[in-house]
């Protein structure tokens, strides 16, 4: 079962936060109640609906904002929750903004993949033997890409305002030859 609740805290940190409470069969279904008595549950959280960093899954997270290399870390914390089998129902709470994964049966949480401890990764290069292209560091250093000679951009920052004015420059001409090609076959047309 998936629970999500998307509401925003406003007045605490657990103003919004609700429980959902479900059985199966039982009551009035008229069927025998199979509500368990635990599951389990992974929670996806974050401080706000609108986090981009400090979100986790099952108390693991991918990293800090821009630093992260694909890969889970730190402890898995799945929830073990007690139903109530007096009243064959149970109670999950969802904190907001959050969604809570819940398992119904250890074999649904296993074929998961949740007892996975250690991520499996794959090689991101490949070596073939053909070529090994090399680059003198120094020039790699002290290259902007384009030897300099391209008004385009740069990665010094000294530079940079120097080359954004010969582009504006560049353009500026260019603009102005465009207007006056255009101009002059006008008035050829109009001669004719």
């Amino acid at each position: 079962m998936l629970f999500v609740n998307y509401v925003q805290p406003t007045t605490g940190p657990t103003a919004n936060d609700y429980v959902a409470t479900f059985a199966v069969g039982g009551a009035q279904t008229g069927l025998p109640s199979k509500t368990p008595a635990t599951v389990k549950v992974k929670y996806l959280r974050a401080d706000t609906i609108n986090s981009k960093d400090n979100i986790t899954w099952a108390g693991q997270t991918f990293g800090s904002q821009f630093m992260s290399d694909g890969r889970l870390q730190g402890d898995l914390d799945i929830i073990e929750i007690q139903c109530n089998i007096a009243d064959g129902s149970c109670s999950v709470p969802v904190p907001g903004p959050s969604v809570a994964l819940v398992f119904l049966t250890d074999s649904a949480l296993e074929s998961s993949g949740a007892d996975i401890t250690q991520a499996v990764t794959f090689a991101t290069t490949v070596t073939t033997g053909k070529a090994f292209p090399t680059m003198d560091e120094a020039a790699l250093k002290t290259s902007n890409g384009r030897s300099g000679r391209d008004p385009l951009g740069s990665t010094s920052k000294s530079s940079s305002s120097e080359n954004a004015a010969a582009l504006r420059s560049a353009v500026s001409s260019a603009w102005t030859w465009v207007i006056s090609l255009s101009v002059s076959y006008a008035f050829a047309k109009l001669v004719r």
